[in-house]
């Protein structure tokens, strides 16, 4: 069967969703050094 390129939009709109659900993971893994309210370090991260 030639399946190559039938499902193209399908294909490059799971990437984007994985690359988007990626991106955002890694911004809740950032640790905040610096305490964001009051400018104190933060001893927790």
């Amino acid at each position: 069967m030639d399946t190559v390129g039938r499902n193209k939009k399908q294909i490059k709109e799971y990437i984007q969703n994985q690359l988007r659900e990626d991106q955002i993971a890694d911004l809740m893994s950032i640790k905040e050094y610096v305490d964001p309210f009051t400018g104190s370090s933060n001893q927790k991260a």
